[in-house]
C-alpha cells in the first residue's frame, strides 16, 4: 500500500472521480470541492492537498484538505480495512500536515481521530454529527403562501445577516466581514433563493456543491419570528425541484443528526438518508 500526495488535480480528478462516484451524494462535499477548483480561473493546486492510497498503483481510497480546514474522508462502497484509515493518519503526522479537524464516514472519522489522539496526544472533540440526505423524487404536498425568488444585490445586507444567525444555529460563527463576502458571492452565483411572503423574505436556502449528477443544498434558514410556518420546507422543496428540473439526477444536503426538525422537515419533502458523517477538531 503505497500513500502519497497528487500534485495534478486534473490526475488526482482522473484517479479517484470513479472511486467517488460510487456514492456520489455522501462524496458530495469532495467532488464539489474537486469541480470547483477545476474551473476557477486562478487556479492554485498548491493551495490544496490531494491525497491518494494505492495498491497495486491502483487508487482504492482518497482523503484531501483546503488549507486551512479540515481534511475529509472519502466515503465508499467497499468497507475500507482500518488499516488504510490508521495509515492515513500517521502519513500525515510523518510529514508534519496541520490537521485542525477531520470530517467524514462516521466509521473513518472516529478511526482516524484514535489514530491522530495517539500520535500527537491532541484531544479530539465532535463538532458536529451529520446525516447526508438525497432526494430522487419530490413528495407532492400544498406550500404555505409565498414564492421562491434569487437573491438580488439589495438583499445582501439581510442575507448578510442571516448568514450570520444561521452560523450561530450551525455552531460556525461568521465575522462580519466573511458573512459579507459569503452574501456576496450567493447573490453574484444566482445560487441563493429567499421564500418571500407579501413581500417580505421569511427563508432562504442556497444551492452549492455540483457533483456529475447531483446538486447540494445549504444555507437553509429562517429567522425565529418566521418560524414553524413551513417556509423552509417550501424553499427547500422549490429549489429541489428546480434543480431537479434543470437535469440534476438527484439533490443532496447534511443536516444536524441532533436536530430533529430539520430531518423531519426533509424527509417531508422525499430526501432519505444516505449516508452520515462526524467533524472532529483537535484542540492544541
Amino acid at each position: 500500500m503505497n500513500i502519497r500526495l497528487e500534485p495534478s488535480l486534473f490526475k488526482f480528478k482522473k484517479q479517484v472521480e470513479p472511486i467517488l462516484l460510487k456514492k456520489e451524494a455522501c462524496n458530495n462535499l469532495m467532488l464539489g470541492i474537486m469541480n470547483r477548483l477545476e474551473h476557477e480561473e486562478l487556479k492554485d493546486e498548491s493551495n490544496c492537498h490531494l491525497g491518494v492510497v494505492e495498491v497495486n498503483e491502483k487508487a482504492i481510497y482518497a482523503f484531501m484538505q483546503t488549507p486551512t480546514n479540515n481534511w475529509i474522508l472519502a466515503d465508499d462502497v467497499d468497507t475500507v480495512d482500518s488499516n488504510v484509515i490508521r495509515q492515513i493518519a500517521n502519513f500525515l503526522y510523518d510529514n508534519k500536515m496541520e490537521v485542525p479537524g477531520v470530517l467524514g464516514k462516521t466509521q473513518y472519522a472516529e478511526i482516524f481521530k484514535e489514530e491522530w489522539e495517539q500520535l500527537t496526544r491532541i484531544t479530539a472533540v465532535v463538532h458536529m454529527k451529520q446525516l447526508i440526505y438525497r432526494l430522487d423524487h419530490i413528495n407532492q404536498f400544498s406550500h404555505p403562501a409565498g414564492q421562491l425568488i434569487e437573491a438580488s444585490a439589495q438583499d445582501r445586507p439581510l442575507v448578510k445577516t442571516w448568514l450570520q444567525q444561521f452560523g450561530i444555529e450551525a455552531n460556525e460563527s461568521f465575522s462580519d466581514e466573511k458573512a459579507d463576502k459569503i452574501a456576496e458571492t450567493f447573490i453574484e452565483n444566482r445560487s441563493l433563493h429567499l421564500w418571500v411572503v407579501d413581500g417580505e423574505p421569511v427563508s432562504m436556502a442556497n444551492q452549492t456543491r455540483s457533483t456529475r449528477n447531483g446538486a447540494t443544498i445549504n444555507a437553509v434558514f429562517t429567522p425565529d419570528a418566521y418560524k414553524r410556518n413551513g417556509y423552509a420546507t417550501a424553499a427547500v422543496t422549490l429549489l429541489s425541484e428546480k434543480l431537479l428540473n434543470a437535469g440534476f439526477k438527484f439533490c443532496s444536503l447534511y443536516t444536524d443528526l441532533e436536530n430533529p426538525t430539520s430531518n423531519n422537515i426533509y424527509k417531508k419533502i422525499g430526501y432519505y438518508e444516505a449516508g452520515s458523517s462526524i467533524v472532529y477538531v483537535f484542540n492544541n
